[in-house]
Parts: structure tokens; C-alpha cells; sequence
């Protein structure tokens, strides 16, 4: 039977003791350094989600400020289309109005209804229209309208109005008014519907 040494007990149990609390110590280490990994994991998805969320709101307020200047661009190309085709109209009164006149002072209706004719096949003309000094249309394209007063397709105001006049009702219809005067006296008004073709801006 073999000696036991009472001094090696006490050397083995400390060993043992010594071995525990070393694997106690890395067991410890090694759950901080996972929870370190944790936070490190954590604050870098929280970084990622915050980055994303602020370049989807940035990627949405530049499309946004796009869509803005693209719809003031259209709105400012639209405007100078319609300006540029008012002023043309205005120019084509003057030797509408003249040719209108002579014939009036001849109390020929029959040729001003052919320049009217021959004015409307012209694109977007919706109708073209004479009234005489008393505001009764005497000429128009749409012959309903012939015999009823000037106010039933226009502003009583164009009767004694001395300019020539423009007005944009919406939906870029312009509605052209202008007095045709003869050496002394007011022979009548004109009325010119017009639409203007716009490009299809997208």
C-alpha cells in the first residue's frame, strides 16, 4: 500500500484551486469581450440604419426640388408660349380690322363672312365674329350667332372699348377684341376665339 504524503494534499487542492479560478477568470474575459463584440455590432447597425433613413430623406427632397423646378419650367415655357401667341394676335387684328372696315363702309357683309371663312380654316380658330354699332353681330362663323347681341359671346366693356384687347379665359383659350372704326365714328367690334396648342411637356 502506497504512503500518502500529507504535505502533497494541500499542494494538489491549491493546484486545483489555482487551475478553477484561471478558467473562472477567461470565461469572464471571454464573456466581456463577447459583450463588447455586441455593442460594437449594435452601434454600427444603428449607424447603418441612420445613415440609410437620412439619404432616403435626402434622395427624396432633391426629387422633390426636381419635380418643383421641372413644374416651374413648364409653367414659365407654357406662359412665354402664350404671351408670344397673344402679341401675334394683337398684330393680326390690324390688318383684319382694315380689310373689315373698308367692307363695312360698303355695307358688304357677304365679303367680310368670306374673311372670316377663310380665317377660320386657319388651326385653332374656334370663331371669328363682327358686331355692328349697336352691338349685334352681324358676321360670325357660327351663324347661330348672327342677329343676337355682341354680350352673348363677349364683354359688353369690348363695345366702347378703343384698344385692342386680349383676355386668357383659362385653358389658354384667348379671346381677342377690337374696335373697327371708320373716319368718324365707331363702325363695330371684332371677336376672335383662339386656342393655343401647347407641347405635350413632360
Amino acid at each position: 500500500m502506497a504512503d500518502i504524503n500529507p504535505h502533497k494534499i494541500p499542494q494538489d487542492l491549491a493546484q486545483d484551486l489555482k487551475e478553477t479560478h484561471n478558467l473562472d477568470q477567461h470565461s469572464q474575459k471571454q464573456m466581456q469581450a463577447n459583450k463588447k463584440l455586441l455593442i460594437t455590432i449594435g452601434v454600427a447597425l444603428v449607424l447603418l440604419i441612420t445613415v440609410w433613413i437620412w439619404k432616403s430623406i435626402e434622395i427624396s427632397n432633391v426629387r422633390g426640388k426636381a419635380e418643383r423646378d421641372h413644374q416651374a419650367l413648364k409653367e414659365q415655357a407654357i406662359k412665354g408660349i402664350v404671351t408670344l401667341k397673344e402679341e401675334q394676335l394683337k398684330l393680326l387684328t390690324i390688318p383684319y380690322v382694315w380689310a373689315v372696315r373698308t367692307e363695312m363702309m360698303k355695307g358688304n357683309i357677304n365679303q367680310i363672312n368670306l374673311y372670316a371663312l377663310d380665317l377660320i380654316k386657319e388651326k385653332n380658330f374656334q370663331r371669328i365674329a363682327i358686331a355692328n354699332d349697336s352691338g349685334v353681330i352681324v358676321s360670325s362663323t357660327d351663324k347661330k350667332d348672327e342677329g343676337k347681341p355682341f354680350t352673348s359671346i363677349g364683354e359688353v366693356a369690348a363695345l366702347t372699348n378703343n384698344d385692342t384687347m386680349v383676355e386668357n379665359t383659362g385653358d389658354s383659350v384667348l379671346i381677342v377684341t377690337s374696335p373697327i372704326m371708320g373716319f368718324n365714328k365707331r363702325l363695330g367690334t371684332l371677336f376672335f376665339k383662339y386656342a393655343v396648342q401647347l407641347p405635350d411637356l413632360k
